[in-house]
């Protein structure tokens, strides 16, 4: 699958512009704050529904305008795709094809963003960890998605609640409903979470071997908050969810707060048994996340029979010369790759197709060319 056009109207410091990709390889280059990243967010917009930059999409409307559009042209092996983006303060409208989309079914376009940010992914926090597993592995789940967002409503609600017990405007009596709902979701989000983990895990670790001249072994360990066995069903965590869930009622109504379920839980990443997160060196865990992006381009391919876009939002120079060619090798002639920097001249990828370049500037496109 592959971006064949981008049209963007009042989007970020576009006021229009039109691209048309290279199938493989595009490097967008120029200096700091000139739009590059921009156009990268426009493309995951159009493929995932949502920013990788802000929730705040108002921030997205050109400051000067009332709305912002997007419109991608995609083609796969067996169908063309035009997706269509409207934003405008308060309202989101996306089409696929004409139809009116909510949410990120299996089967839209596939993507996989690779940002510097990722790269403290090993040793970052409990919560830059939960991100990356609800908005990059999620989406293999096709409910995912639909799941994440009844639990985080139920949650918001019921914290709202446990603040007005501990300030006796409310009584205990009233968390029975939210309790429920908030353990059958979570139940369900839990199961989808092992499933991936158990789909992934031997992916992941196969990749990591390769990478690593087959001298590494990595695990990935999702670590619950709620003391379930693996292999649980779905049943069998709702009922160890309700039964931890009464036992701390009352701490969590004194700290105003849920204590226990997916939105507390974490995972670990393990080279030969001993944890990345401490004894891993600044060059295993790059490799880790390096290898937790391949697998995602993998998992697309295998999950759908389409490779996925891979969007490098100034990440390649993040990596030494040996992780950066180990993932432009996988890449290669398989999936289009759209490259941010701030120097076109440094980016001199090993490849043996033409690579298109795009020059940036005070959100213009001023120049293309193809070597």
């Amino acid at each position: 699958m592959y971006l064949k056009r981008l049209k963007i109207t009042n989007f970020r410091n576009y006021s229009s512009q039109i691209i048309e990709p290279d199938k493989f390889f595009n490097i967008f280059s120029g200096s700091n704050a000139q739009g590059k990243t921009n156009i990268l967010e426009s493309i995951f917009i159009a493929c995932t529904g949502k920013s990788f930059r802000t929730a705040r999409e108002t921030e997205i409307i050109n400051w000067q305008k009332e709305f912002s559009y997007i419109n991608c042209q995609f083609e796969t092996n067996s169908r063309q795709v035009e997706v269509r983006v409207e934003l405008r303060p308060g309202k989101k409208k996306i089409e696929v094809n004409g139809v009116l989309a909510r949410g990120y079914p299996q089967g839209w376009p596939g993507i996989v963003l690779f940002k510097p940010e990722d790269l403290i992914l090993v040793k970052g926090s409990p919560q830059d960890r939960r991100r990356f597993l609800d908005l990059e592995f999620g989406p293999f789940h096709p409910q995912y998605g639909h799941f994440l967002g009844l639990y985080n409503r139920v949650l918001f609600q019921r914290n709202n609640l446990l603040r007005e017990i501990k300030d006796k405007s409310a009584k205990n009596d009233s968390l029975r409903v939210w309790n429920e709902q908030l353990c059958r979701y979570g139940a369900r989000l839990l199961s989808m979470r092992m499933d991936l983990f158990k789909n992934l895990s031997p992916l992941i670790r196969k990749i990591h071997y390769d990478l690593t001249g087959e001298k590494e072994v990595l695990d990935i360990r999702y670590l619950s908050s709620i003391k379930i066995k693996s292999p649980s069903s779905e049943e069998e965590i709702y009922n160890q969810f309700i039964k931890e869930i009464q036992e701390i009622e009352e701490e969590e109504i004194k700290r105003s707060q849920s204590l226990i379920g997916p939105h507390r839980d974490d995972f670990n990443l393990y080279i030969d048994n001993k944890d990345a997160r401490i004894y891993g060196s600044q060059g295993q865990q790059r490799t880790i996340v390096l290898t937790l992006k391949i697998s995602q381009i993998l998992q697309w391919y295998q999950e759908i029979g389409e490779y996925p876009i891979l969007l490098l939002d100034d990440v390649l120079f993040e990596l030494d010369e040996n992780r950066r060619q180990a993932l432009l090798d996988r890449v290669s002639g398989l999936v289009q790759t759209f490259v941010t920097s701030t120097d076109e001249n440094r980016i001199r990828p090993k490849m043996k197709f033409t690579v298109k370049k795009f020059i940036i500037s005070a959100g213009k496109v001023v120049d293309t060319k193809e070597e």
